[in-house]
Order: structure tokens, then C-alpha cells, then sequence
């Protein structure tokens, strides 16, 4: 028996729209109004929220290729004919700038008291959350945002100078977290749950980031992407390496509202039950035959899981019919399901192995792109529950997108392991990475209202209800053709 479901934005028992309470940190959830709050207590809370959204993620993992409605729900009108409006995806646009508002109450409040590792931590996040705006929305408030009563009507400014600004916000960050800690300023380790206070690896996440969204640019004219990058080269303390993959853990615990938001929403309640959702999302048919026929990749048993016949089949993007019911299809493997209190991540380590190779494959970096590649895919290879060897294996196989060798587009290649390493995780950023490149080749919904993929989301009805004159003048009418400045044409 099928069961109904409109929308993944209707149906609040499938999402964790807002991100997670933090509730088991025992901080106040409106820093903005807590008379007691301090900059270093409301940091927990708002990394806890920042990594707990899976609006954005959920999105990507439609429209970037991993996941399909199983055939056991009706509805999903909007993953399964791109049909949608300015209902559609809210919770992007509203937990990012909720989020916002909170890590500027950081860096106004750690500012006044020269607390600087504190101010480059929410400055990172700044950036982090700005750019996931941009990438769905294009033109945003920015620069006129976050005032309050002072600015209700905010501005919206170009998306291209948004992305200067982050630049300029992390470069800001930098700066701040190469000061030693000191009484004057303290170090946050008691309340980073992503760092534990190491303010060497923020500024490689930093840097990351900066790298990402230079990167971004690739297709801008006129954008010198080799001098900026070898900007971000020379701040000194590198990019993410290794093990390094980001993460929030903020000792998730085995109760309501405080598992890991995602198994709660996907998985299991604290009860031990399947969650409202667990048979609403399985793998599609695209990623299953990505990884089993085409890449022949010996991730796919810890990535996807075997349907009731003992095979691997997904569904394709917009098939709801009763063969694409959730036991007769694969759903998620091990290296994405592990347990109530497993970490969220917000960015992975494989991803700055593969924009390191990508930028030396385009002559943007010095390096081995060659070398750089395949460390990306060790990287994948380790943390879905691998080894470095399979990994060698696996690359120095004759396989296409695998062996870099036999691989005649090299930057096909880099894009397609990078899509393949953040399966289920960072859906997002694969949906921002194919509108970005092409790949992979992510086929159309089979029911598709135009024969386009999804370029954006519609600014939220929210906004429009109460910015009205500013969100008209940005000119959006429609989700596939008014792409984001950085988008392949």
C-alpha cells in the first residue's frame, strides 16, 4: 500500500527542516534574545545547527543523481516532474539565514572583545552558509542583511559579488585564527564541535572552502582564478588533508529530537522504529548503474544495500509505479547508515583532495593532478570502511573515471570519483558541482515538465511576502532557465 506525501516540505515527520534543536547542548536556541548568552556558548549551538539541516542536502541528492522516491509513497511532484515553486526548499533559505543571524551575533559580540578565535570560527561559517544561499538562489541580501529593524527590506546584491565578499570574509577569518590564544583570547575548544578548539585545521577548512568556491567559478570570464587561488595557497596552512573530513559531533544521544538528524529522519526513532521516512528515499537507478555497470566501483556494497531479492536496483527519478516499491529496491549501505550518534558532515576530506586536482589539472596550482586524484580516492575509498589498497586497486584499474590514464576527459574523471565520494553526504555540493560541469551525465526526471534539468530554487514565499519589491526586481521566473552565474551555459 502506497502511502501519501505531497511535498518533502509539507511533510514535517520526513525533515528535519529547521536543523536540529541542540537542545542536549543546554543552550538557549534564540542567542539574539538570551540575556545570558555568550559568543563562545552560542557557537556550539549554531555548528550543532548548521550541520544538522538536511533540507539542502536532501534537494541535491534528487537533483544531483544519488536518490529517488521509492514506488511505496505517492506525491514528490517536485523531484518527480522538476515542477516546484517558492514552496518548494524554504528551509534552505530560512535555517541559512537563522543560522546566520546567530554567528553574526558571534562576530559582533567576539569582536568588541578581541576575541578573535571565536570571530574567525563564525566568520568561516558565514562563508559556509552564504555560499549554499548563492548556489541555490543566485542574487541574495548580503551586504544589507542581518541588520534587523534596521534594514527589514534588505537589498539583494549581485551573486558574483557575494562571492568576492566571501572571499574577502574568509581571507577576514584567516587573519583571526592566526592569533595565538591568550587570556585576552580564549580559546573555544570547550564548545567547537567540529575542531575541538584547533584553529590550524579551521584555517584549512578555510582555505577549502575559499578553494571551493574559486572553483565554483571555472566557466566566469575574466575571473583570474590562477592569482586568487595562489593567494589562498599562501596563507600557509593548507587545505583539508587526510582523515580530515569535517564534521559536527556534538554527543548525539539516544533520545528524541537528540539522535544524529539525519538516522532520526531517515532511519530509526529513539524507540528503535523505522522513521517516518525510511521507505520514502532509496537509491536511484542512475547511481546504482553508475557505480555497478559503468564504474564497477567496490564501494557499491558499502554504499547501497541489497533489495529483497538479493540484488542491487534503483529507482528511476520519477517512476512511483508498485516495481519500485521500497523492499524491492536498494536503499542506503553501511558507510552512510552507522549508527544514532554518527557525526554530520559538512564537508569531506575527499572533496579537497579532488579541487586540489582539478585546480592543478587546469594549471590554477602546482602539483601532481595525477597523484592528487587518486589521494582523493583514497580518501573515499578509507572512509567508506576500504582500504588504501582496494583504492589502488580500483585506480589502477583499466576502468573509465577510474584510471586516470585511461580517462580521456580528466576533469570528467576528477568530477565523477568527487560525485561518487560524497554519495548521500554532501548532495548539495553534487548538485552544484553538475550544474556547474555536466557531470556525471544525471538524467532527466522520466516525467520531467521540460526536457531541462533544475537550475536553482525559487526565492521562498516568505520572502516574497515580506521583501516583495526586492525579490521582483531579481527577475526569476524560471527554475531552468534563470541559472546561477557560475552554471555551465
Amino acid at each position: 500500500m502506497k502511502r501519501k506525501i505531497y511535498s518533502i516540505l509539507t511533510a514535517t515527520a520526513l525533515l528535519f527542516l529547521g536543523g536540529c534543536t541542540g537542545d542536549y547542548l543546554d543552550i538557549n536556541d534564540n542567542p539574539n534574545q538570551a540575556v545570558s548568552s555568550t559568543p563562545e556558548l552560542v557557537l556550539s549551538n549554531a555548528l550543532n545547527t548548521t550541520a544538522g539541516r538536511l533540507t539542502h542536502n536532501q534537494i541535491g541528492n534528487f537533483f544531483g543523481g544519488y536518490w529517488a522516491p521509492s514506488g511505496s509513497y505517492s506525491g514528490f511532484i517536485e523531484e518527480r516532474q522538476f515542477d516546484y515553486g517558492a514552496t518548494y526548499g524554504t528551509g534552505v533559505w530560512n535555517s541559512c539565514y537563522d543560522n546566520l543571524t546567530d554567528y553574526k551575533y558571534i562576530v559582533d559580540k567576539a569582536d568588541a572583545q578581541k576575541w578573535k578565535a571565536v570571530s574567525g570560527i563564525a566568520k568561516v561559517m558565514m562563508a559556509y552558509n552564504y555560499q549554499i544561499l548563492v548556489d541555490a538562489y543566485g542574487n541574495i541580501p548580503f551586504s544589507d542583511a542581518l541588520k534587523g529593524t534596521a534594514s527589514i527590506r534588505p537589498k539583494y546584491d549581485d551573486a558574483q559579488a557575494v562571492y568576492n565578499g566571501l572571499i574577502t570574509l574568509l581571507d577576514a577569518a584567516s587573519t583571526d585564527l592566526k592569533v595565538a590564544i591568550s587570556g585576552d583570547n580564549p580559546s573555544p575548544a570547550g564548545q567547537d564541535i567540529v575542531f575541538k578548539g584547533d584553529l590550524t585545521k579551521w584555517r584549512k577548512f578555510a582555505n577549502t572552502l575559499r578553494l571551493r568556491i574559486l572553483m565554483r567559478q571555472t566557466n566566469v570570464t575574466g575571473k583570474d582564478l590562477k592569482t586568487e587561488i595562489a593567494k589562498v595557497v599562501a596563507e600557509g596552512a593548507g587545505f583539508l588533508g587526510a582523515g580530515a573530513t569535517v564534521t559536527s559531533t556534538p554527543g548525539y544521544l539516544k533520545t528524541a529530537g537528540k539522535l544524529n538528524p539525519f538516522w532520526e529522519n531517515y532511519v530509526q526513532n529513539a524507540a528503535g522504529s523505522d522513521a517516518g521516512a525510511k521507505q520514502a528515499y532509496v537509491c536511484s537507478d542512475f547511481f546504482i548503474t553508475t557505480i555497478q555497470d559503468v564504474l564497477k566501483d567496490p564501494r557499491l556494497p558499502r554504499l547501497a544495500a541489497k533489495n529483497n531479492a538479493g540484488i542491487y536496483v534503483g529507482v528511476p527519478l520519477g517512476d512511483g509505479n508498485d516495481a519500485n516499491l521500497f523492499p524491492k529496491r536498494s536503499w542506503f549501505g553501511p558507510a552512510i547508515i552507522k549508527s544514532f550518534d554518527q557525526p554530520m558532515v559538512l564537508m569531506t576530506a575527499a572533496e579537497s583532495f579532488f579541487l586540489q586536482a582539478e585546480a592543478i589539472q587546469r594549471g590554477f596550482m602546482t602539483g601532481d593532478a595525477k597523484a592528487t586524484y587518486e589521494a582523493g580516492i583514497t580518501e573515499a575509498f578509507t572512509a567508506a570502511g576500504l582500504t588504501a589498497a582496494d583504492a589502488a586497486g580500483y585506480y589502477g584499474s583499466s576502468i573509465v573515471n577510474a584510471n586516470w590514464a585511461n580517462s580521456p576527459d580528466k576533469i570528467e574523471a576528477i568530477i565523477t570519483q568527487k560525485w561518487v565520494a560524497m554519495f548521500s553526504l554532501t548532495g548539495f555540493e553534487a548538485w552544484s558541482e553538475f550544474r556547474r560541469t555536466g557531470f556525471p551525465k544525471v538524467p532527466l526526471a522520466t516525467k520531467a515538465v521540460q526536457a531541462k534539468a533544475p537550475a536553482r530554487l525559487f526565492y521562498p514565499t516568505s520572502e516574497i511576502a515580506t521583501n516583495a519589491d526586492n525579490v521582483a526586481a531579481q527577475n526569476v521566473t524560471s527554475q531552468f532557465d534563470n541559472k546561477i552565474f557560475w552554471a555551465k551555459k
